[in-house]
């Protein structure tokens, strides 16, 4: 899961987004890991990083749509990933105008979390027990590898993302849940903004979050 987590970390540091849409889950250990893509919710979190940083977070998701506004040291954006069409874009605002960033084709090392916890826990996690954040109850799945060490994650019965530690650190916690559908406004460009296409540039930001993620280690 530490992967998961710096590719989130790196995704927030770098302002890009991308899809890897991965839907199943497995059988690991006492039950079916929640497929993270199915429900409609906005949720609070606070991102923390290894060296002691917070970001706070809200994603919106309705499926495999999915709205991501954060608040890092460069200023607050916001990440929009469609798992439907495959378009991506991130969203600032820079002197009072509006700018987008086309994101699409980027497929390494910009994920949705969904997608990263997903694929990184889903095959191999064992269900170890229950647990309880920010008023919701959901199944605690575990994960120790000699790469990685420990990682654990809570998750409700309907695929959210509660809280993530990373060798007992608290990686990811979240803080408010509120469920229902989600207005289809969410999760397109805002009105007479254009976005401007980074498709190009995937190697050179590849080689950043990869920075990055040495970074964080």
């Amino acid at each position: 899961m530490r992967r998961a987590v710096l590719a989130l970390v790196s995704v927030c540091a770098l302002a890009a987004c991308g899809q890897n849409a991965q839907q199943q889950g497995a059988d690991a250990g006492g039950g079916l890991f929640p497929d993270l893509t199915r429900t409609a919710y906005r949720a609070e979190a606070n991102l923390s990083s290894q060296d002691g940083d917070t970001i706070p977070v809200v994603i919106i998701r309705d499926g495999r749509k999915m709205r991501m506004e954060y608040n890092a040291a460069q200023g607050a954006s916001t990440i929009i990933a469609n798992g439907d069409t495959g378009e991506n874009f991130v969203i600032t605002t820079q002197g009072g105008r509006t700018l987008a960033m086309r994101a699409s084709g980027l497929d390494q090392g910009f994920t949705d979390p969904a997608d990263a916890w997903q694929g990184d826990l889903s095959q191999n996690a064992t269900r170890t027990g229950t647990c309880s954040v920010a008023g919701e109850n959901g199944v605690e799945w575990t994960k120790t590898t000699a790469e990685d060490g420990t990682d654990t994650v809570c998750v409700t019965e309907d695929g959210i993302i509660l809280r993530a530690t990373d060798d007992g650190r608290v990686a990811w916690e979240t803080t408010q849940v509120q469920r229902g559908p989600q207005s289809a406004d969410l999760f397109v460009l805002p009105e007479g903004v254009e976005a401007m296409d980074l498709g190009n540039m995937g190697a050179l930001m590849n080689d950043a979050i990869e920075a990055a993620k040495q970074r964080g280690n």
